[in-house]
C-alpha cells in the first residue's frame, strides 16, 4: 500500500519543530527587507522598508495616467471647473507633507462616482462625484483623502507587501511541500493583506482631516459626503434590484460615515471654531455641469432617449426606468418585465430567417409574426414563449446596415399590462434630422434658490429633466434632502 505523507501524519514535535524553523526563515527574511529597504514615510515620519523609491512611483503614474483617463471615457473639459478643483487640490498639497510636489489633478467625464489616486501625485475625481458633493468642505474631504493616500505611499506600501508576501510564500512552498500548509499561508496572508488595507484606509482619513483642518475647512463634511453616498448607493440597489448586502468583514474598510466621524472626534488638534463649509460658491462653480452620460454615448431627456452620433430617439412612459448600458440600454420595471433596446450592425434582411437567428428561436415557434412598412422603416414583430418567459420584438431597418432591435421579456401575469407600452415605444423610433439633433443638448445641473417644502414639490412635478421613475428620489439623493423638511430657503441643484 502507497503511504501518503500528509500534515497530519508528521508527529505533533516534528511539525512543531518545522514551524518554529519556518518562522526563523520568515523573521529573517522580513528583516533583510528592512534593513537593505528602509525609507522615511514623508505621512508619519517613520521609517519603514519599501520596494518601490518615489522615482519609481512617480515613473508609474505618469504611464499610466493616460490610461486611466482612456478607461474612464476621457477628461471632462471644463476649464472654469478644471482650475476651481485645482485650487482646491494645490491648496490642500500646501498643508501635507509634500507641499512642495507637484499634483495633478484630473475630472474624468463620466456619471459614476468615484476618486482615487495613482502614485506620484495623480488624483481623479469623476464628474459624478462632484455633482453629488454639497459643498466645497465635501469636495475638500474626497481630495485631502486622495492626497493621504500617497503622502502615506500606499501604493509603494501595497506593492512591497504583496510582493513580500508572494516571496515569502514562494520560499514556505519549496520547503514544505505541503498542499494543506500553502492554503493555510495563502488565506492567512490574503486576510492580512486586507487589514492592511483598512488600515491605509482609516490613515488616509486621518491625514485628510489634518489637511482640511490646516486649510481651514469643516472636516465633518466628510462624513456628511459619505452619508450622501450611503443614500446613493441603497437608491443605486433599488434601481438595479441589488438585494445581497456584502458582509462588512469582507469589506475594505469598514461604514464609511461611522469612520470618518471617529476619526474627526478622535482628532487631537484644534477644529477652526467657524470652519469653512462653502455652499455658495461651489453650488456657483458646479452650475452647468453635465449631468449623466456624455452625450457620445447617448442621453435622457425626461422619457425620451436621444443618440446624437446615431441620430435616433424613442420614448417611453413612467412605467420604465432605460439604464444606460455600453452595448444595450435595459428599461426596467417595478415588476420582473423588462425591455431592451441595441443595434446590430448587419447587411442581413430583417425577416423571419434572421429573427431565428437573433432570438435561437426556430421559425416554428415565432408567434404573431408580422412583417411591415411604416415610417420608411421595414419593421418585423412576433413573440415567441421560452423557459417559461414570454418574449415579444420588434427590429427596424432602413436602408443603412443596421438594425435596430426591442425586445420585452415578460410573463404570463404582466404581459398584458406592458404589451401596448411597448408597442408605443418602438412606434415612436425615429431617425432625427440634422437641424433636430442640433436642438437637442444633454441634460446639466441647474441652481436656483428654493424657499419652501411647495417650491421643491413644483420642481419635482415640472422641472426635472429626469426619467419619471425614481426622479424625486434621485432628486432627493442629489440635494440630500429630508422629504419632511418644510422651509428649506436655500440654493439646490435642479435637472434642465
Amino acid at each position: 500500500m502507497h503511504y501518503s505523507y500528509n500534515i497530519y501524519n508528521i508527529p505533533h514535535k516534528n511539525l512543531f519543530k518545522m514551524r518554529t524553523y519556518l518562522s526563523i526563515i520568515i523573521i529573517f527574511f522580513l528583516s533583510f527587507l528592512t534593513v537593505t529597504s528602509c525609507q522615511k514615510n514623508p505621512a508619519t515620519g517613520q521609517n519603514e522598508f519599501s520596494l518601490m523609491s518615489e522615482e519609481e512611483e512617480d515613473s508609474i503614474g505618469r504611464n499610466e495616467h493616460k490610461k486611466i483617463i482612456k478607461q474612464f471615457g476621457g477628461e471632462y473639459n471644463d476649464e472654469r471647473l478644471k482650475n476651481y478643483i485645482e485650487s482646491i487640490g494645490n491648496f490642500l498639497v500646501s498643508t501635507s507633507e509634500l507641499s512642495n510636489k507637484r499634483f495633478i489633478f484630473t475630472i474624468l467625464d463620466t456619471p459614476i462616482i468615484n476618486a482615487f489616486a495613482l502614485p506620484g501625485g495623480y488624483v481623479y475625481l469623476t464628474r459624478g462625484l462632484i455633482y453629488l458633493c454639497q459643498n466645497e468642505a465635501q469636495l475638500a474631504g474626497v481630495i485631502s483623502h486622495e492626497i493621504g493616500h500617497v503622502t502615506a505611499r500606499h501604493s509603494a506600501r501595497r506593492y512591497t507587501k504583496s510582493i513580500g508576501t508572494d516571496i515569502v510564500l514562494r520560499v514556505l512552498g519549496v520547503i514544505s511541500k505541503n498542499n494543506y500548509l500553502n492554503n493555510l499561508l495563502g488565506q492567512s496572508a490574503q486576510l492580512y493583506l486586507l487589514s492592511y488595507s483598512r488600515s491605509q484606509e482609516y490613515q488616509a482619513d486621518q491625514l485628510a482631516v489634518r489637511y482640511m483642518v490646516r486649510a481651514g475647512f469643516d472636516p465633518k463634511e466628510m462624513a456628511s459626503f459619505l452619508r450622501s453616498m450611503e443614500k446613493h448607493a441603497d437608491l443605486q440597489k433599488k434601481i438595479f434590484k441589488i438585494d445581497k448586502k456584502v458582509s462588512e468583514l469582507l469589506l475594505t474598510h469598514p461604514n464609511s460615515s461611522k469612520r470618518v466621524l471617529e476619526v474627526v472626534n478622535n482628532y487631537q488638534g484644534k477644529i477652526p471654531l467657524n470652519p469653512i463649509v462653502g455652499e455658495d460658491i461651489f453650488l456657483k462653480k458646479i452650475d452647468g455641469l453635465l449631468f449623466g452620460n456624455k452625450p457620445s454615448e447617448g442621453f435622457f431627456l425626461g422619457n425620451s432617449f436621444i443618440h446624437k452620433p446615431l441620430k435616433i430617439k424613442f420614448d417611453f412612459d413612467k412605467n420604465f426606468y432605460f439604464i444606460n448600458n455600453p452595448k444595450a440600454l435595459i428599461g426596467t420595471t417595478t415588476k420582473k418585465t423588462k425591455v431592451i433596446f441595441d443595434l446590430d450592425e448587419t447587411v442581413e434582411k430583417n425577416d423571419i430567417n434572421y429573427l431565428s437567428k437573433w432570438t435561437s428561436i426556430s421559425k416554428k415557434k415565432i408567434k404573431e409574426y408580422k412583417s411591415f412598412t411604416s415610417n420608411g422603416f421595414n419593421i418585423t414583430t412576433g413573440s415567441f414563449k421560452k423557459n417559461k418567459q414570454l418574449f415579444s420584438f420588434a427590429t427596424l431597418k432602413q436602408n443603412q446596415n443596421i438594425t435596430y432591435r426591442f425586445l420585452m421579456v415578460s410573463n404570463e401575469s404582466e404581459i398584458k399590462d406592458f404589451k401596448d407600452k411597448f408597442q408605443n415605444i418602438f412606434n415612436s423610433f425615429q431617425i432625427l434630422t440634422d437641424s433636430e439633433i442640433s436642438s437637442l443638448e444633454p441634460p446639466r445641473i441647474k441652481i436656483i434658490s428654493v424657499q419652501s417644502d411647495s417650491d421643491l414639490k413644483n420642481i419635482t412635478s415640472n422641472k426635472l429633466n429626469l426619467q419619471r421613475m425614481y426622479s424625486q428620489e434621485i432628486f432627493s439623493t442629489l440635494n440630500n434632502l429630508d422629504n419632511k423638511i418644510e422651509n428649506l430657503n436655500r440654493k439646490i441643484k435642479t435637472i434642465y
